[in-house]
This record gives structure tokens, C-alpha cells and sequence, in this order.
């Protein structure tokens, strides 16, 4: 994935580009305690450096984060989520671990879920790096004898890098709202984030100021969250259809921009200049395939119908990979490109799209056939936030 920021012309915006990255990790047998460690455990290799006490701005913008992804969860039917130290403390070290990357190089080839050493920039990655603490997610958690692994783990990261002319810079416990929000607006990262048996949580976030960038005017974020089931949580499920967003949520973000694993892949599309809206996830734990058919995405304001494109396992882009969807799993996706919801220019070099309009009601509507047996009828309304850009 790519972490550049275009340049800007406005005299005195402010602007924001999110790299949004997602991970499942974990997983094993149901066996053995569930006991929940509250201290990280560092590999021997790092053990003698000692990470700087976090940011007050920073801690505020981790619960933030936390709370809005317990809030949506909660908002659909699921279980919301517990704070958990030692998630917390793996979710901070890894944020560390790619501040430290950024502050200190410009990585032209970066996945921000390895801690690899790369060629060109050795100094900075790998056990090179003073906040090392695993090759991948799984490494992390084992490295910090994280026990509630076992019963499964998710990792999701999101970069932001905020550039403003007058150095009106935001502190992180701003952004990470906005960050989470976006998040929730991802398809790989919405269904880790919707795993029915997660139940604790954790994030780090940090700030940085990217290598070789004016420091006044620029400003680089890091949230990394984790999740966890628990042995009381591992068979948790979901009874019917779900969906997120769901009846009654408010404040989703209009857009998204940028997502790896890119969930329009298979169509050419370039969200940077071409974003889709708020997608819903529908997922049907007890089934084992669904079609979705008939879908009405309306905005009750304008009255007009947005289009849409599926995304299930038919035309999955990633079919055969760990990012392959279930059968039981679809997104809706809203296509946006005729519609004109920016309130201000995006980029000289954009189109200007900017998703679904912002402060608007959307009835979304369709059919769900199950096992190619029963059909189950679905109608909700969801309402986006400020337009995001």
C-alpha cells in the first residue's frame, strides 16, 4: 500500500489520507486456560529497550477508538467490547514499532502487520527496530504469552498523515475517531470488526511526524486495535441475518478511499479518485451460502436510488486467499460516481466524488436467499455523518 500524501494548494485546509490495513491472526484449540495477562512479554532480543511512556492526547484517542467500535457493534445486536491491558499493551508496542519506521525512514514497501526487516531500511525494521516484538500478529501474541489467542484474534491498522499549510495540526484523540469511523467503513476491516465471539479489545495510538516532512505542517497517526475472543466468548454467534450498518445507526463516514486488501479489485476501480459509500456487510452465521437480490439503496432526502455492486464469493477478487469471503458473507456496495457530495474541492488532481452526500438518511432494502431454500426480507435506515474527504 501506498503512504503518500499528495500535495495540497489550499491556503490554509486541512487534509487527511487513511491507509487502512486488515489482519485475522490467532486461533488454535479450545483447550487451556483463558487467563488474561496483563504485561507484555518482550522477545529476549529486545528486552533491554524500554518503550517511552504513551502520550496522554494518545491514550484518550485509543479509548476513543475503542468506544466507537463497541458502540457499532453494540448499535447492531452484538456484544460490545472490554478494554483488555495486555491487548492493549501488543496493540501499543506494534504502533510504536511503525512510528518509529516512519519517523525514521520513508519505506517505499511497507505491510504495516510485519515487523520484517526490509532491504534499504534494516536500520528501522526488524529486531533493528527498538519496539520489535514479533514477525507477524501471531508472533506478537505469542511472544507476549497472550493465552485468549487460541480462541481467535484479529488486527486491524489504520495510517493517517494530516498535512496543513497553516500548521493547524489535530491532536490524536480527534483523529481517532475519525480514523475508527473509516475503519467501519472498510469491508475486510468491518468484518473483523464484526467477529460475534470478539469480546475484549485493545489499540494503540501514536503520533509521528513523517521523515523528511516539514514538521510544522505535517502530522502522522498510527491506530493499531486488536480483539479477542475469550473461552466463555469463543461460540458466540448471531441468530438471523446481520448486517452493519443497521436500523438506526447514524454518523458513518460517506467515503472510502483506500483499503488493502482493495475490495473493488476486481473491477479497476482507483477508490482514491473514484470512492464507493458506506458499504453493508451482511453476514448469516448459520448458512452456507447466501444471495442477495433486489437491493434499493435510497436516499430519502434527494429521492433518488444510489447503485450498487455485490461483493460475495462469486466474484470475490481474493478467492483461494486468507482474504477469500464465505459463502455466508456479502457486501453492498454503493456506487457514488454521479453523485456530487463534496462541500469542498477534493485535490486539483481528483474528480470531485466524495461518496454518498453527508447528513442524509439512506432506506436500504433486499432480499436474502438462504441455502437456496428461504428467502428473508430486510429494510433499514442508516444515516452518514459529515462529508469526509
Amino acid at each position: 500500500m501506498s503512504f503518500n500524501t499528495p500535495p495540497q494548494n489550499l491556503a490554509t485546509a486541512l487534509f487527511l489520507t487513511v491507509f487502512l490495513t486488515a489482519c485475522g491472526g490467532g486461533g488454535g484449540s479450545d483447550s487451556g486456560s483463558d487467563t488474561v495477562k496483563s504485561e507484555i512479554k518482550p522477545p529476549t532480543a529486545t528486552s533491554n529497550k524500554q518503550p517511552k511512556p504513551s502520550n496522554s492526547n494518545d491514550e484518550q484517542a485509543a479509548l476513543n477508538a475503542n468506544n466507537e467500535f463497541s458502540l457499532a457493534r453494540t448499535s447492531c445486536g452484538l456484544s460490545g467490547l472490554s478494554v483488555d491491558s495486555a491487548l492493549d499493551s501488543i496493540a501499543i508496542q506494534h504502533a510504536r514499532y511503525i512510528k518509529y519506521a516512519f519517523a525514521n525512514s520513508s519505506p517505499t514497501v511497507f505491510n504495516a502487520h510485519y515487523e520484517n526487516k526490509i532491504e534499504n531500511i534494516a536500520h528501522v525494521t526488524g529486531d533493528n527496530n527498538p519496539y520489535f516484538g514479533g514477525f507477524s500478529f501471531s508472533d506478537r501474541l505469542l511472544n507476549a504469552n497472550y493465552l485468549n489467542a487460541k480462541y481467535g484474534a484479529a488486527e486491524n491498522i489504520a495510517q493517517s498523515i494530516y498535512y496543513s499549510s497553516a500548521g493547524n495540526l489535530v491532536s490524536s484523540d480527534v483523529v481517532a475517531g475519525l480514523m475508527a469511523k473509516s475503519l467501519l467503513a472498510a469491508p475486510y476491516h468491518l468484518r473483523s470488526l464484526m467477529i460475534p465471539s470478539s469480546s475484549l479489545t485493545g489499540t494503540g495510538m501514536v503520533t509521528y511526524k513523517p521523515h523528511g516532512s516539514d514538521t510544522a505542517n505535517n502530522q502522522g497517526y498510527v491506530l493499531v486495535n486488536h480483539a479477542s475472543a475469550t473461552k466463555a466468548t469463543k461460540d458466540r454467534t448471531v441468530a438471523g441475518v446481520f448486517t452493519y450498518p443497521c436500523q438506526g445507526v447514524t454518523g458513518t463516514v460517506t467515503a472510502l478511499y483506500n483499503e488493502t486488501p482493495d475490495p473493488v479489485k476486481h473491477t479497476g476501480r482507483d477508490l482514491r479518485l473514484n470512492p464507493i459509500g458506506q458499504p453493508i456487510y451482511v453476514n448469516v452465521p448459520s448458512a452456507k451460502t447466501i444471495s442477495i437480490s433486489n437491493v434499493k439503496f435510497h436516499d430519502t432526502q434527494r429521492n433518488i436510488d444510489v447503485p450498487i455492486e455485490l461483493l460475495d464469493y462469486r466474484q470475490d477478487p481474493y478467492k483461494n486467499t486468507p482474504n477469500a469471503l464465505p459463502a455466508n458473507e456479502a457486501f453492498i456496495l454503493p456506487i457514488t460516481d454521479n453523485l456530487k457530495s463534496c462541500n469542498i474541492k477534493r485535490n486539483n488532481n481528483q474528480s470531485q466524488q466524495c461518496g454518498l452526500y453527508g447528513n442524509t438518511k439512506y432506506q436500504v432494502s433486499f432480499d436474502v436467499l438462504v441455502d437456496n431454500q428461504r428467502l428473508e426480507q430486510q429494510s433499514f435506515a442508516f444515516t452518514t455523518g459529515k462529508v469526509n474527504y
